[in-house]
């Protein structure tokens, strides 16, 4: 149910995106959002905003007469899409499973591709949506870019890359998490405790 102080609100902006290894599995594992909000972890500027996914997939069974009908998720897909106006080959070793970097005598240079170099780096993954407004809005994911990611360079047009982000599933099987600020419980509701 919509809190009543809520159900007027609208979001308007776009989304920070900060990314950082992770080798945690478990909900519980997540630093504070001081910790993973930083400018080391935010891989760019975004440009046209971003998007959050969460898909759901079902199969039904259903005799041929109709009378009998059963329904079951069978998967779960969740995602987060964005461009990135400002980037460097950082970024790139973030979203390119085979990247690396180094840098040397003020150069970095950075290496992109073959299988064998592929890692297996899962990713702590944060949206964050500010909003003095409506308050700040926080998607959390485990995940990979598995779209790999283009740089077109046009001469009236600036160069924004567009990874999407697959989640992989927490420990308890949960693919996001959606943290909200400014969130109060109407009174005599059980959400009051929480």
């Amino acid at each position: 149910m919509a809190l009543k102080k809520e159900i007027n609100r609208i979001a308007l902006g776009s989304l920070d995106i900060y990314m950082t290894a992770f080798s945690g599995n478990s909900i519980a594992d997540i630093p504070e959002d001081s910790v993973i909000e930083t400018e080391a972890n935010l891989i760019g500027r975004t440009k046209d905003g971003g998007e959050v996914s969460y898909s759901p997939t079902f199969y039904t069974a259903k005799s041929d007469d109709g009378i009998a009908k059963r329904t079951e998720l069978t998967e779960e897909t969740a995602s987060i899409s964005f461009g990135l106006i400002t980037w460097n080959g950082d970024t790139v070793t973030k979203i390119v499973p085979t990247a690396s970097s180094e840098i040397k005598n003020g150069k970095r240079r950075t290496f992109i591709g073959g299988i064998n170099n592929a890692d297996d780096t899962l990713y702590l993954v944060r949206a964050v949506h500010k909003d003095k407004i409506k308050g700040d809005v926080r998607y959390t994911m485990l995940g990979k870019n598995l779209q790999g990611f283009a740089a077109a360079y046009k001469p009236s047009q600036e160069c924004v890359v567009t990874p999407k982000i697959e989640a992989e599933p927490f420990d308890d099987g949960r693919l996001l998490i959606l943290d909200e600020d400014n969130v109060e419980a109407e009174s005599g509701s059980d959400l009051a405790d929480v």
